[in-house]
């Protein structure tokens, strides 16, 4: 549609060369030059029906691609594991949108170069057809100023892509800035270090380097603009005694190269956006690779093995994890695990930093997959399309826990909804919650013990088989944390819910069935015994 669209525009305007040139040298297409005028707004007005449609579908597709290809980038992300997702950083995912961006205009640059380049044709052929060794000159010259373009825009690239880590780089510093920004102004250090030395540095190297960038450019855009001026000297004073062309002729060829210099100007200009679309695409295709999602993306909810009997039992079988470095070289091993997590039952994990504690919570979850042995739910082994209903089946508070600015749950949040406020009143957060008007939403502006009570509402109201809680209670004070331990715990394990707990309140292990110590990635023997078992 837009070659054929662009194709025709492109010949009516090469037309009007014609008909310009032609009544300049007092010719004419037909036996009237009545019939000229005529002719002359007629193709005008083509030209303006066939822009205006193909300029409104360009439009359309270009918000299309965009569409695609940042949802595809969000799609990605969606179905990619939590490992590729931490190794990649906020900051990657942010400039790959800003790539989708770069490549959503492909659409009306590629129309531009291609009805420039037949504009560009139909006058190099009426050149031709003018004189043929006239039009061999002046293709010849045309050619070897694009070279030499194209060569100094070579040279380009390269910084290009510095500008693009430098790019990088400032998103991670501006992420700092602003998720440590309460860490930031109780430290004068820290915060002079990041600003001077890391985001203020990162700018000034921008800017320089894009100001080289930028001159190098501009000296190729006014080598480019000023070889027209060349061109028509030569055309003016050389072509007439080297080839004999008469005034006519002479005239004809002024006139063609003035008409050619709006299109190969858009012509050339094209180059500097595809070396920035070169660029985006390799960054686009390392994001994909990193994320691991060539394979992974369709492996989707609708395709997953649903898991639909509760849990009874939940078994680590010889489970092992291990984190490597850049060189897929060991660094730390957790494992092999074995221990069997029953319906109802009550665990504790203690160990120092460095344990194993965070990443046994993330083989639990489903966020981490063990590269050897498996996880048995109700003694059947999770495979990896399973992973996704097992996930489902566990409610989880993690240290850093995130509330979310939309009840993306859907959970019923009326203040008259007596579950909602059963809850709330357990949490002691009568005269402390505030609803959104109309809205179904809870206000999070709260302190972070209290942030910490609302997702445990949020967690109890999932109603799954598996509570993890990951240091829940370090946020809470002493009268609250005791009656987490000694009333909330048992009143969730009342309910038939397994709960696996993080925690150093080492007064209140008896609360557990079992206590379970992490040491250098491995559990120690004995197992500690709580009140809840016997042996």
């Amino acid at each position: 549609m837009l070659i054929l669209l662009g194709a025709v525009n492109s010949i009516m305007y090469s037309g009007l060369l014609i008909l310009i040139n032609n009544s300049i040298t007092k010719h004419s297409l037909f036996t009237s030059a009545k019939y000229n005028l005529a002719t002359y707004f007629l193709i005008i007005s083509l030209s303006f029906i066939c822009s205006k449609i193909f300029q409104t579908y360009i439009v359309k597709l270009s918000s299309q691609v965009l569409f695609k290809f940042e949802t595809g980038v969000l799609e990605k992300l969606r179905y990619a594991e939590y490992e590729s997702f931490e190794k990649l950083g906020v900051e990657t995912i942010y400039t790959a949108i800003g790539d989708t961006r770069v490549l959503s205009r492909i659409p009306e640059t590629f129309i531009n170069v291609f009805n420039a380049m037949i504009t560009a044709i139909c006058c190099l052929g009426y050149m031709f057809y003018v004189s043929l060794l006239g039009g061999c000159f002046v293709l010849t010259m045309m050619l070897g100023l694009l070279i030499i373009y194209l060569r100094r825009n070579k040279r380009i690239e390269g910084q290009l892509n510095e500008l693009r880590d430098l790019q990088n780089n400032y998103y991670k510093y501006l992420n700092d800035l602003l998720n440590g920004f309460k860490e930031l102004k109780l430290g004068i250090k820290r915060n002079e270090n990041l600003f001077d030395n890391y985001l203020i540095n990162n700018k000034i190297a921008e800017r320089d380097l894009g100001v080289i960038t930028s001159v190098k450019y501009l000296n190729n855009e006014l080598l480019g603009s000023y070889s027209w001026y060349i061109v028509l000297g030569l055309i003016m004073y050389i072509l007439p005694m080297v080839v004999n062309l008469n005034i006519n002729q002479t005239s004809t060829f002024i006139i063609t190269i003035l008409y050619l210099i709006g299109p190969v100007a858009t012509i050339i200009t094209t180059v500097p956006f595809y070396t920035r679309v070169k660029i985006a695409l390799e960054r686009l295709n390392k994001y994909e690779v990193d994320i691991s999602a060539k394979i992974k993306t369709r492996v989707a909810y609708d395709e997953a093995y649903d898991i639909n009997e509760p849990l009874n039992d939940l078994v680590f079988d010889n489970v092992v994890y291990q984190y490597v470095d850049e060189k897929q070289q060991p660094l730390f091993t957790v494992g092999p695990i074995n221990l069997q997590i029953n319906r109802g039952e009550v665990l504790f994990i203690v160990g120092g930093n460095g344990s194993g504690k965070s990443t046994f919570i993330n083989l639990l979850t489903g966020l981490y997959k063990p590269i050897s042995g498996c996880l048995q739910f109700n003694n059947i082994p999770v495979q990896p399309l399973n992973y996704p209903y097992y996930s489902n089946k566990i409610s989880a508070i993690f240290t850093n826990n995130y509330l979310f600015n939309e009840n993306y749950d859907e959970h019923n949040l009326n203040d008259e909804n007596p579950s909602l406020q059963y809850y709330i009143d357990k949490m002691q957060l009568n005269n402390v919650i505030r609803f959104g008007d109309g809205n179904n939403k809870i206000d999070h502006k709260l302190s972070k013990g209290q942030q910490k009570r609302v997702a445990m509402i949020y967690a109890l109201m999932e109603d799954r088989d598996i509570l993890v809680l990951d240091e829940w209670a370090a946020e809470q004070d002493p009268s609250f944390r005791a009656y987490f331990y000694e009333v909330i715990i048992s009143e969730i394990k009342a309910a038939g819910k397994t709960i696996v707990a993080v925690t150093h309140d080492d007064a209140y292990f008896h609360c557990a069935d079992r206590v379970i110590k992490f040491d250098y990635g491995k559990i120690t023997v004995p197992v500690l015994v709580g009140a809840g078992h016997s042996n």
